[in-house]
């Protein structure tokens, strides 16, 4: 294993590769974020033919389940930049200790938030004030859901560790195959075919734990059969160990409460607007546009964040600064070509989603303004990245907080209700806080206080 940790070491860190490194790395992980985006499509489809109430239940329970991912992803990110700063250094020892009780945490991490999901289950469904049906289904839905959610923890602390190396295809295989495991579930257990028994709501739940289990287990035998078998197996717990991950890895996690958090405030203010219910309608198509151009910038993220903590593993800062903007600008250069085929194809697309007048125009204006921010946000995604995969994960989040509630939830009350812009000053301000937003990363990136930080 020490030869093959090596290897990988000398390879992404050769100082004539920088941008192709960059691309490499980046490149299975759009294809891992396009496979998911198919997964969501094809599950909606499916869930959609048991009807509105179905659909709404999965709804509110995929909502549940997005909030494990993100404290999943405490663990992930803490992973990703200590096992990259310790792969970076050819510290065998601490690279193995990292990566197993990174494992171990995840594990622990992921039984406790099932037992606390069940346990405050009829709460949080009863928060959301569904209809009887919808409500029913949902509970159906959940109780069997939640099933996977250790899964989920364990596949994103194993996808830390193999990010941390520089390894990003062995996640993208992992997705795949969890997406086939989901669909299939989908088809078969949902509808009863090929003498599956008809389960309806509850076979969707199946589904999807067991696609999370399918995923986790993709990523452990990949360690096991491959070269890496050590950090196949989960340590003691080790306090210090645990501290040093979370420390790490609960600031990334806040920022994904931080973005959920705002977007209800936001689409509470355009529920204010004179637009109101055409407004809220027309967000979701635009969030659906730039989803699609979130994946190159989550890509560049994952990329940059390797690739930096191992360059500050192995001491050269300079090295570690070159890959930060080389992803920087390779993700701008992605986000912006879609951001000109949306900009200029705004209408048709909108029309895909609906054929209302006012929810179109309204849509269309969305894509159009957000589209001329683009290039900034792409910075914004990449080094924040970077900056994890430093370890600097706090200031990365504290930019979040700037951005999400200093700057867009008052600018968009200011721009829509105070000077009366509506919708579209909701538009501008979430457009010119997402270009504040790259401002601010490329002025924390050139500062340079990452360089320094301990993990």
């Amino acid at each position: 294993m020490k030869t093959a940790l090596t290897s990988t070491r000398v390879e992404l860190l050769r100082e004539d590769r920088v941008a192709q490194t960059v691309w490499r790395l980046a490149l299975p992980t759009m294809a891992a974020s396009v496979v998911q985006t198919l997964n969501s499509f094809l599950d909606r489809i499916f869930v959609g033919r048991l009807g509105p109430e179905a659909l709404a239940a999965v709804g509110v329970g995929s909502q549940m389940l997005f909030l494990t991912m993100a404290l999943a992803m405490a663990v992930s990110t803490g992973a990703t930049a200590i096992v990259a700063r310790m792969a970076g250094a050819n510290d065998q020892a601490s690279l193995r200790a990292a990566a197993r009780q990174a494992l171990g945490l995840a594990f622990a991490l992921g039984i406790g938030f099932t037992l606390l999901g069940y346990l405050l289950l009829p709460q949080i469904i009863r928060w959301y004030g569904l209809e009887p049906g919808a409500d029913a289904q949902a509970r159906q839905f959940l109780w069997l859901a939640l099933l996977g959610a250790p899964g989920s923890f364990l596949m994103m602390g194993l996808s830390g560790t193999f990010r941390g190396l520089g390894d990003t295809r062995s996640p993208m295989y992992a997705s795949i195959v969890a997406t086939a495991v989901h669909i299939v579930g989908d088809y078969l257990l949902i509808f009863g075919n090929f003498g599956f028994p008809r389960l309806g709501i509850q076979g969707a739940g199946i589904a999807m734990a067991l696609s999370l289990w399918a995923g986790a287990f993709m990523l452990w035998a990949q360690q096991w059969l491959g070269t890496r078998r050590e950090l196949a197996l989960p340590a003691l717990p080790d306090w210090h160990w645990w501290r040093r991950i979370l420390r790490i890895g609960l600031p990334a996690s806040a920022r994904t409460f931080i973005y959920t958090t705002s977007s209800v405030m936001f689409t509470g203010i355009l529920a204010a607007t004179a637009a109101g219910t055409a407004a809220v309608a027309a967000l979701p198509i635009g969030l659906t546009a730039e989803s699609i151009a979130f994946m190159p910038g989550f890509a560049f993220a994952i990329a940059a964040s390797a690739l930096v903590g191992q360059a500050l593993g192995a001491k050269n800062e300079r090295l570690a600064e070159r890959f930060g903007w080389a992803a920087a600008w390779q993700s701008c250069a992605v986000m912006t070509t879609m951001a000109i085929v949306f900009y200029l194809f705004a209408e048709q697309f909108a029309g895909l989603f609906t054929s209302d007048p006012q929810v179109k125009a309204l849509a269309v204006a969305y894509l159009r303004i957000n589209a001329l921010t683009e290039p900034l946000l792409a910075f914004g995604m990449t080094l924040a990245g970077a900056l994890q995969g430093a370890g600097d994960s706090l200031k990365a989040m504290m930019a979040t907080f700037i951005t999400q509630w200093v700057v867009r939830i008052p600018l968009a009350y200011l721009l829509a209700l105070g000077f009366g812009w509506d919708a579209v000053g909701a538009w501008w301000a979430m457009a010119l806080s997402s270009g504040f937003s790259g401002l601010l990363m490329i002025a924390l990136f050139k500062h340079g206080g990452w360089k320094k930080v301990k993990v």
